[in-house]
């Protein structure tokens, strides 16, 4: 991972003069990788606008060789949204207990984070055939409280599903036309992955996870999570907000570091520097560990740069540097990043740089600890919407992951509707 300093310049009000502000810039890109989500970008670009380049060329499927190849992969459907059993669905988490997967999602009636949500979970033994799912949390008639799935994991006699329940009041002044009036991320845990039962809540201050907390090299459990401002005058002091996120609940990022490899028990906060530019209102973010320890931090940014972020520690957690924007592109969506079996990294996301445009699912591999070299599109086959609600758009985005041998299972939404398993064969990437 190679570093360089950018210079912005921000004027003044009312002034002829200029702060010069200087942020650290993250190159993870091989060439080679970086020209091709260029041009790829690009050229899609372009035929959505409906420019022809010229009367031979046929559209981006259709180039030879194809700027951004076909990863291997097989896709079986878990959930298909309907009116009566919910049409919104998303948060998928995946994870393996007892040599089988186990497959968690949030399920709600119509819109996005509305009262009634619930976290339900599916198994299969071989990644393509799913059980009926299971409710976990929520659901029950008359509440006002909203579950969302933040993460599921196991140890190996116990599976947990991480809930994160919102209280949600109407209010059309705000995205989604509701507020969240109280955040808190709860531990639910099974011995068969059938009945559950609450058995820990964190620290209300973590307002967010959106992730499973997931061992270090020195064995503590870690995850990136927002924390919830404790007054207003605090959230306006914060430069973390973004349009569309309630400030007083969506505070600044941090990274949870666990002392060891139990789940219920408190972690400890490590706040992350804001540096200028970026707005991390959820701390929606993956990482990975390179062999010599650094720990590696991915960021989605809402702040309009379209890429993601970087920071590292070389600690164990402990401590992390301030991010930097990178040269990965991205949509605006969730992320996940991992080391795969053969000790290669990867990184699964919407790696197009045009906000919004989920519609193009990716994968990008290194050999290198701090590159990326190598670049598959997962799925990007036509799809949109059948039923309407509030906060979905079109795509396949939200992506959680789990290598086994020479496969990835890669767990993500469709259109905030479907919910879907694909497995990447990876002798072929």
């Amino acid at each position: 991972m190679t570093t360089k300093t950018d210079t912005l310049l921000q004027a003044h009000e009312n002034t002829h003069s200029f702060e010069v502000i200087n942020r650290q810039f993250a190159h993870l890109l091989d060439e080679d990788v970086a020209n091709k989500l260029k041009t790829f970008h690009l050229l899609h670009s372009l035929a959505d606008g409906g420019c022809l380049l010229r009367y031979t060329d046929q559209g981006v499927r259709s180039r030879d060789p194809a700027i951004m190849p076909y990863a291997p992969f097989t896709r079986s459907r878990i959930y298909t949204a309907s009116r009566q059993a919910g049409s919104w669905n998303t948060d998928s988490q995946l994870t393996l207990f007892k040599g089988r997967y186990f497959y968690g999602f949030a399920n709600g009636r119509v819109d996005e984070d509305d009262a009634g949500q619930r976290v339900r979970v599916s198994s299969s033994d071989d990644a393509v055939h799913w059980s009926d799912p299971v409710v976990v949390a929520g659901g029950e008639e008359g509440t006002n409280i909203c579950h969302k799935c933040a993460g599921i994991c196991a140890t190996d006699d116990t599976l947990y599903v991480l809930d994160r329940a919102l209280g949600t009041t109407p209010d059309p002044a705000v995205p989604g036309e509701r507020r969240f009036d109280s955040m808190q991320v709860h531990v639910s845990a099974s011995t068969d992955g059938i009945q559950w039962k609450r058995v820990f809540s964190f620290d209300d201050r973590i307002s967010s996870i959106y992730e499973a907390p997931r061992l270090t090299a020195e064995g503590r459990l870690m995850c990136a999570g927002a924390i919830r401002h404790s007054t207003k005058e605090e959230a306006a002091r914060s430069i973390t907000g973004a349009p569309g996120h309630d400030t007083l609940t969506s505070g600044g990022a941090a990274i949870l570091l666990w002392p060891g490899a139990d789940i219920c028990v408190q972690p400890e906060i490590v706040p992350i520097p804001q540096p200028h530019g970026s707005v991390f209102p959820g701390a929606e973010a993956s990482w990975y560990q390179t062999d010599d320890r650094t720990i590696v931090v991915l960021w989605r940014d809402d702040g309009g740069s379209c890429r993601l972020w970087v920071n590292t520690s070389t600690d164990g957690g402990k401590s992390f540097c301030e991010p930097m924007i990178t040269d990965i592109p991205d949509a605006v969506s969730r992320l996940y990043a991992g080391r795969l079996a053969d000790g290669r990294h990867y990184l699964c996301s919407n790696a197009f740089a045009t906000l919004g445009d989920r519609t193009h699912l990716m994968l990008l591999i290194g050999d290198d600890d701090y590159r990326f070299n190598k670049a598959y599109i997962l799925v990007d086959d036509p799809t949109a919407m059948r039923l309407v609600g509030l906060l979905k758009m079109n795509g396949y985005f939200y992506p959680c992951c789990l290598p086994v041998g020479d496969q990835l299972l890669v767990a993500y939404c469709v259109n905030k509707e479907d919910i879907e398993c694909g497995v990447v064969d990876l002798t072929a990437c």
